[in-house]
């Protein structure tokens, strides 16, 4: 069965159900009696014409019936007294010969009939995050993080409430009593939380591929990390305890050291902030002479957006207080360096002292002849 086969047989079914609701104020033996064969007769029609077929107004088709059985037309007082629901469904139904009388209205129709089950898809989607987000669970589990026990967890979790989103569009596992409005309730819940998850699921899910998570399951910020602990400034020392204004600090690559990274960007701006104390500052970084942030010269001044402008007040920018006046004397030595180009000198050997020389021989005296 092809797609034009199920967009003719969708077509078919809703025009039958529109004009039941036109019939509605007869009794139900005698509409089942006016109706019996309408859907075959109207499948038969559209396979023959490959799933084309003019449907036309269902209240016109209602009113051909009612003629033919010599019937009398619905009065004002019969269709007041039709339920909603049927009125709504007959509604509809005229609603839909209208749109499939032109040749777009009726590809646009058959388009969103064949992408309903992407419907149901995202209809799961967003339950099932409207159940997760406060229970904490969210885009970091589904990409692999949270641990074990949370990625299983939500995984089936989703799993589940998007198969029970497929099946209820397929017309299954949905009972027929009071609780079948459930799906009706749910797809208008989806409808009206669908723009309120889309922005923070899909910057989760950037977050979650940008900054990946440890072994543990644990997001390490971005920027220089301490023991697992975000460094907000940093402050210089000389080897006498004096403190540096103005230091640059670069690692050995000659890269600068930003204490932030990436999120510098957003603490410029004003929408990333540093606690300092009681209150919270933004980290102001130098600049230099085209006025670019420069965040590798510490310490880094602090400053306060104004409310109003949401731009940092030049007039409460301030030097942070070192953690020392003095950095604590730890009697720091210096270890000389070789001067380029010199040799050391070399030790002379002991001159022999006369004691330490060899005796000479002594004469042996010649006896008187």
């Amino acid at each position: 069965m092809n797609d034009t086969t199920l967009a003719a047989a969708e077509r078919i079914r809703a025009f039958a159900d529109a004009v039941r609701a036109q019939l509605a104020d007869l009794p139900a033996e005698e509409i089942d009696d006016l109706v019996e064969g309408l859907v075959g007769d109207l499948t038969d029609q559209a396979a023959d014409h490959d799933g084309a077929i003019d449907l036309g107004d269902p209240a016109a088709y209602a009113a051909e019936l009612r003629s033919a059985a010599g019937l009398p037309e619905r009065s004002a007082v019969s269709a007041t007294k039709t339920p909603w629901r049927e009125r709504i469904a007959a509604r509809a139904g005229r609603l839909v010969g209208r749109i499939r009388s032109s040749a777009f209205g009726a590809w646009l129709l058959d388009l969103l009939i064949a992408l309903r089950p992407v419907w149901w898809v995202l209809r799961g989607l967003v339950l099932a995050g409207l159940v997760a987000i406060p229970a904490g669970l969210g885009p970091r589990t589904i990409a692999g993080y949270g641990g074990f026990p949370a990625q299983v967890f939500t995984w089936v979790l989703f799993a589940t409430i998007v198969l029970i989103s497929v099946q209820w569009g397929r017309g299954r596992w949905l009972p027929k009593n009071a609780l079948r409005h459930v799906r009706t309730g749910a797809s208008i819940l989806a409808v009206l939380f669908l723009p309120l998850l889309f922005s923070p699921v899909m910057f989760g899910v950037s977050n979650a591929i940008a900054y990946p998570a440890d072994s543990a399951g644990h997001q390490p910020p971005p920027g220089l990390l301490l023991d697992g602990t975000q460094i907000g400034n940093l402050f210089v020392y000389d080897k006498d305890g004096n403190v540096i204004e103005g230091a640059q600090i670069y690692t050995n690559r000659g890269t600068p050291v930003n204490l932030f990274g990436e999120e510098s960007e957003n603490i410029e701006s004003g929408r990333g902030r540093v606690d300092s104390g009681a209150s919270e500052n933004v980290v102001v970084p130098f600049r230099d002479e085209q006025g670019r942030p420069v965040w590798n010269v510490y310490p880094l001044q602090l400053g306060r957006i104004d409310d109003t402008t949401g731009q940092l007040d030049p007039s409460t920018t301030l030097t942070p207080q070192p953690p020392f006046l003095r950095a604590p004397d730890r009697a720091l030595t210096v270890t000389p360096k070789p001067t380029p180009g010199s040799s050391v000198a070399p030790t002379a050997s002991p001159s022999p002292q006369p004691s330490d020389a060899a005796p000479s021989p002594t004469p042996t005296p010649t006896p008187a002849g």
